[in-house]
């Protein structure tokens, strides 16, 4: 009997480690393009706030998790995955062939898509040709700066 209640209690123990030791694993590590709101923003008293903040919060706390977010220029967040420093990166990502290549890509959860801001009653653009002698930023590392300069 003693041998059958041992083995019960060992049982249960090698059953139950799983759940023992995700109170022991690392914070998961990500990285935001802080200067992009309404996704990540600076906050008036300090730190970072905005869509991407709110829903990684609540991923990691639904995962029973902290969570560091690191807030960076989005030219640093794939370097900065790749290099280890990152567990994944809490930023609209587009999905390229290249970026496929090396990186594993969620079900989509937000759609982007290229637009132009012009001032108000400003001549509407309807092409490419439109912008010429005119600047343009984008984000650093991004598709629209690969394709804005392809267009150039």
């Amino acid at each position: 009997m003693f041998h059958r209640l041992a083995a019960a209690a060992a049982a249960a123990l090698i059953l139950a480690s799983p759940a023992f030791a995700q109170d022991k694993l690392p914070p998961l590590r990500t990285g935001v393009d802080g200067t992009f709101a309404p996704h990540a923003m600076p906050k008036l008293g300090g730190g970072t706030e905005g869509f991407q903040i709110d829903l990684f919060t609540e991923v990691a706390k639904r995962m029973k998790r902290e969570i560091i977010i690191d807030s960076v220029s989005f030219s640093t967040l794939i370097p900065g995955m790749q290099a280890g420093r990152y567990d994944f990166i809490a930023a609209p990502t587009t999905v390229t062939r290249e970026r496929a290549e090396n990186m594993l890509f969620t079900a989509g959860y937000l759609w982007t898509a290229f637009q132009f801001g012009i001032k108000k009653g400003s001549t509407p653009l309807k092409g490419w040709e439109d912008l010429k002698g005119k600047a343009v930023s984008v984000n650093k590392g991004t598709p629209y700066e690969k394709l804005s300069k392809e267009m150039g």
